[in-house]
């Protein structure tokens, strides 16, 4: 996850699944596992005494991220996509207004407006 360039805004996470449901993960930020279902709980938990496993994967942020950053932000965070907006006056179901304006908005990124 990145909003930047910058190594101190990634966060990278390294998930688990077992038929779309998350079991564990990884999380840089947390700088250990979390497991959520109880086989994921037990697997985070002997991740967690194991420093050798740790440390790895502590190191797959730089290794992954940094190498890697300037290739995503001018390739993703750098586009932009104009909105589809569709602007209409409607008479609504119920209520005490004769009219209402609808504005709707698709297909655009970054998602915020």
């Amino acid at each position: 996850l990145f909003n930047s360039t910058e190594l101190n805004d990634i966060e990278y996470i390294r998930s688990q699944y077992y038929n779309k449901l998350e079991i564990y993960r990884f999380s840089s930020s947390l700088g250990k596992f979390v497991g959520y279902t109880e086989y994921g709980v037990k697997q985070a938990d002997y991740f967690n005494k194991d420093t050798a496993i740790l440390n790895s994967m502590k190191a797959e942020k730089e290794r992954v991220c940094q190498h890697n950053i300037g290739i995503w932000y001018s390739n993703i965070l750098s586009k932009s996509v104009a909105p589809t907006v569709r602007l209409y006056s409607t008479t609504p179901v119920s209520g005490h207004h004769p009219a209402m304006l609808v504005c709707r908005v698709y297909d655009f990124y970054p998602k915020q407006i």
